[in-house]
């Protein structure tokens, strides 16, 4: 089967550039199971990185173009690859395909592995945005709390030993002042640092990196026959109107 990894934003237009894309397919390509095939795409105009609601925004008209023209390809499913899990309800209105946001699948993987979890990100811009989403997805109550390193999206690779240091200093922060006992990595290009097991070994609980979780998440929804209720999901209505009209 066939699945699309959907980049919001113009990565391919940063110094990081298409190699880094190339870069995360294979990551991807590793981690699925024998018989998935992972493309990725990103969103050309789309902003840079994702460090704002007003960012998340911008990213969501293109996203859903690419996931309509996935569902039209005839790909198993998708994933939106940013935390903030830009333009998700859309994305599953429009596709009978199942769409994962990386945010959703690793908190509700989060809140099975302990009681409270902490979500490690990049900036106090989002920090918000964090939070309304464990509201959104349903696991304020498990929230133990959000820090952030304060280092740019486009940033943490660059130097990867100090972000790496910085999150693992605040994920004992969290563990030892806020009460968690489980961490998410609130960042896809944190989860392709790919140092989840090493945060987890320092700072002694699970660490849940939200690129392994979207893809796991979306190749156990894939493999059980499920997709997104439509009673949940509806198409949008003038949309519905059309197709019928075009029958």
């Amino acid at each position: 089967m066939k699945v699309l990894y959907i980049l919001p934003g113009s990565l391919s237009r940063t110094d990081l550039g298409t190699r880094e894309i190339d870069r995360r397919r294979a990551v991807l390509q590793r981690l699925a199971a024998p018989g998935t095939e992972v493309d990725i795409v990103d969103v050309p105009d789309g902003p840079s990185s994702i460090e704002s609601a007003y960012e998340e925004y911008l990213s969501v008209p293109g996203t859903l173009v690419h996931v309509q023209a996935a569902a039209r390809a005839g790909y198993a499913g998708a994933i939106i690859g940013c935390f903030g899990d830009p333009g998700l309800d859309a994305a599953r209105e429009l596709v009978e395909m199942p769409v994962v946001g990386p945010a959703e699948a690793s908190m509700l993987m989060a809140c099975t592995l302990g009681h409270r979890f902490s979500v490690i990100t990049v900036l106090e811009s989002v920090v918000p945005s964090m939070r309304h989403l464990a509201h959104r997805v349903g696991v304020s109550e498990k929230l133990a709390s959000v820090r952030a390193v304060d280092i740019p999206v486009l940033e943490l690779a660059k130097n990867r030993e100090r972000s790496i240091s910085r999150m693992i200093e605040l994920g004992r922060r969290a563990v030892g002042e806020d009460g968690a006992d489980t961490l998410a990595l609130g960042c896809m290009s944190m989860g392709f640092l790919e140092a989840h097991q090493t945060i987890a070994a320092d700072v002694g609980v699970p660490v849940v990196n939200p690129v392994y979780a979207a893809l796991k998440m979306l190749e156990a929804l894939i493999g059980a026959g499920l997709a997104h209720s439509k009673r949940a999901y509806p198409i949008p209505p003038k949309m519905a109107a059309f197709q019928v009209a075009s029958r």
